[in-house]
């Protein structure tokens, strides 16, 4: 695959050293525009390690000896940010790595503008084929008849990262599902004596230049009846409890106003207030499906006093208010979206602005 970009295939080894996921190796494998390869490997002692837990030692075959003599991660990552470059894209597979190296770039203070942008292959992958359960790297090598080396070593798995995104035509892949469009979907759905009141909205709209522009917002506000009935259930153990199991009844209103979003998120970046739990609750309830897509969660963005005001609430009297409440916290919020798509080398600078 001929590219103009430097990507940098990485993955990382991970163990709870004092309650916290600790990094404890990385391993990578760069890219460059000119088909040449280079690799970077290094195991990483952290804070206060005594011992590794014979489960990563198992799982790995790393051992405690060769962590009590490794350097510290501020040593490695300094090597690793030198080592990286400038002008380069981060891929990964799963949405941990991410994860475990924003915590511990904050834990040293470092400047978390290095990690990015950062692709997420396993979630591509997913869109791709439209997968609804997550493949594991190696479950997806075998699914790809790619030969699997060694496992559970942060260089090995980087190796079998680049192998399926070449596989696969990655570069592809990923420029392919750019975009700058997106639907927020919010769904606040609170249980009273009688009813679950349902509030749902959508809004519409892409990012233009460093500004974001709405096309269109819609909300839905209805009572979902429900009952309650006992169910008798029997444990592992042989022991019978009565449990109550509550049946929501569908509306038809909110059913139509679902199934209408669902055909439009093609190609869509759907955000949502705390990720996907709740929301496929209800879209389960009203037998909707949700494509599988990019997916951003505001409660990782913004902190948790805020997301409170993207709800729907009892000072709140009529619809339109609500939605100007909206559209006014987005207006005041569009930086930090704008800046997630950019992290996630999601935006398509070809559109016009």
């Amino acid at each position: 695959m001929h590219h103009y970009k430097t990507y940098i295939f990485v993955d990382i080894e991970a163990a709870i050293i004092n309650g916290k996921q600790r990094i404890i190796e990385i391993g990578a494998i760069k890219w460059s525009p000119e088909q040449s390869f280079d690799t970077f490997e290094h195991l990483i002692k952290p804070h206060k390690f005594k011992k590794l837990n014979r489960h990563i030692q198992q799982l790995t075959g790393i051992t405690t000896e060769e962590l009590l003599t490794a350097p510290s991660f501020l040593t490695v990552i300094r090597k690793f940010m030198n080592w990286c470059g400038g002008d380069k894209v981060f891929v990964t597979f799963g949405e941990f790595d991410r994860k475990v190296l924003e915590e511990e770039f904050t834990r040293y203070h470092l400047n978390k503008d290095f990690l990015f942008p950062i692709v997420d292959y396993q979630q591509k992958y997913m869109i791709e084929h439209q997968l609804k359960n997550q493949p594991s790297l190696n479950r997806l090598m075998e699914a790809l008849d790619l030969e699997i080396g060694e496992q559970h070593r942060a260089l090995a798995d980087a190796y079998s990262l680049l192998k399926i995104f070449d596989n696969t035509n990655g570069i592809d892949l990923i420029e392919n599902q750019k975009t700058n469009e997106f639907c927020i979907l919010l769904c606040d759905m609170i249980q009273t004596e009688s009813v679950y009141e349902l509030n749902v909205t959508s809004i519409f709209g892409n990012i233009l230049s460093d500004y974001i522009e709405i096309n269109k917002i819609n909300t839905v506000n209805r009572n979902l009846t429900f009952t309650v009935r006992d169910v008798e259930r029997t444990s592992a153990e042989g022991e019978t409890t009565i449990v109550q199991v509550t049946d929501i009844q569908p509306n038809l209103d909110i059913q139509q106003f679902l199934n209408e979003i669902m055909q439009q998120l093609n190609n869509k970046v759907l955000i949502s207030l705390q990720g996907l739990k709740n929301l496929s609750k209800i879209t389960r309830i009203h037998g909707c499906m949700i494509p599988k897509t990019e997916t951003i969660s505001l409660k990782h963005l913004i902190n948790e006093n805020e997301l409170s005001l993207f709800k729907l609430n009892e000072h709140i009297q009529s619809t339109s208010v609500f939605e100007m409440k909206l559209l006014n916290l987005l207006e005041e919020y569009q930086d930090i979206i704008i800046e997630e798509f950019n992290k996630r080398n999601l935006l398509n600078y070809e559109v016009p602005v």
